[in-house]
């Protein structure tokens, strides 16, 4: 069976946010007040998430993707991926901040883990301690190195370049690549920074991400393998390979296969949309399968074309906090 949303594309890619806590307070994620988090009963059990994505499966999802917060932090880490793999999903990665994946990096994936995203914003450790507000990048290399190790590869390096406050480090980051089979993905910076930080000339935009990489070598473009957002390159006599993710200069909605499930139950069409379809109170009032399956489907359709943040960046205003949604 092939899920289809109303504009026909093809959507087949859960992002599972499972929960809403990080060990770190990273200064774009963390609101003014401080972080109000979700309450222990309201965030989906394991078997809640686990008949999610089986029902999802039935609907033809192919990729799952758990989110935080920090995934890591969660108990049974180990338990819910082996749960989650065995519904039949075919590719099941995770996006960590590293900090707690060195001694997990061979459990998860024995457990079923095909793919590990590890975001990294810089490679200096004052400027590391800074953004992060204590946390050690001694230990996020230690688990680069074990989760390629393990065989949780390629291992995925998320950047977000920042004017002012790590976009100098785009050349370094990209120079991984020539020793290291790793995916440098620089991401662009969006609005969805919950202090307040986000402008527009703070962004750096994709092209002019291009246009600092190639001053290390010509840059070749590689055959676009799936329907994701990346677009990626390898320097000429590199191992590894650089991504590019521009959801505001060119933005992938047309070719968008996602959808979002919120810690606490909640089926998010687009990220940049204030959309949303409970499926924990259903599910939690005795909904059967079938039922459970309407509110997927219907959670598809209602999937809109595209994001409004070229034409109206305040549409962003309802996300207070990436930590409950998973970016």
């Amino acid at each position: 069976m092939t899920m289809r949303d109303s504009f026909n594309r093809r959507i087949d890619y859960l992002r599972v946010s499972i929960t809403d806590r990080c060990n770190l307070k990273c200064v774009y994620c963390m609101p003014p007040g401080g972080l109000r988090h979700i309450q222990e009963d309201e965030v989906l059990t394991d078997e809640e998430i686990v008949r999610i994505v089986r029902i999802a499966c039935r609907q033809g999802l192919r990729k799952v993707r758990i989110t935080g917060g920090e995934p890591l932090m969660r108990k049974n880490i180990t338990g819910l991926v082996s749960s989650i793999k065995q519904t039949g999903v075919h590719d099941l990665a995770l996006t960590t901040n590293g900090i707690m994946l060195s001694g997990l990096a061979g459990k998860l994936k024995k457990a079923g883990l095909d793919r590990v995203n590890i975001s990294l914003d810089t490679m200096d450790p004052a400027r590391y301690r800074a953004i992060t507000n204590g946390g050690s990048l001694d230990r996020v290399w230690k688990a680069v190195e074990d989760a390629a190790r393990a065989g949780l590869s390629p291992v995925k390096i998320n950047v977000v370049p920042v004017r002012g406050l790590n976009d100098d480090e785009i050349p370094a980051f990209a120079s991984l690549t020539f020793e290291n089979d790793y995916h440098i993905r620089f991401i662009e910076f969006m609005p969805a920074a919950c202090d307040g930080t986000w402008r527009r000339d703070r962004c750096v935009s994709s092209a002019e991400v291009m246009e600092r990489i190639s001053a290390l070598g010509a840059l070749e473009r590689l055959e676009f393998r799936g329907r994701g957002p990346s677009r990626n390159f390898r320097i000429k006599g590199a191992r590894g390979v650089i991504g590019i993710i521009s959801p505001l200069s060119d933005h992938f909605c047309a070719f968008c296969n996602r959808l979002r499930l919120t810690a606490d139950g909640k089926i998010r069409p687009c990220l940049f949309s204030e959309i949303k379809i409970d499926m924990k109170t259903p599910m939690r009032n005795g909904a059967s399968d079938s039922e459970m399956e309407k509110l997927f489907c219907k959670a598809v359709k209602l999937k809109p074309r595209k994001h409004l943040l070229n034409d109206d960046i305040t549409s962003s205003g309802h996300l207070k906090a990436m930590s409950e949604i998973g970016g």
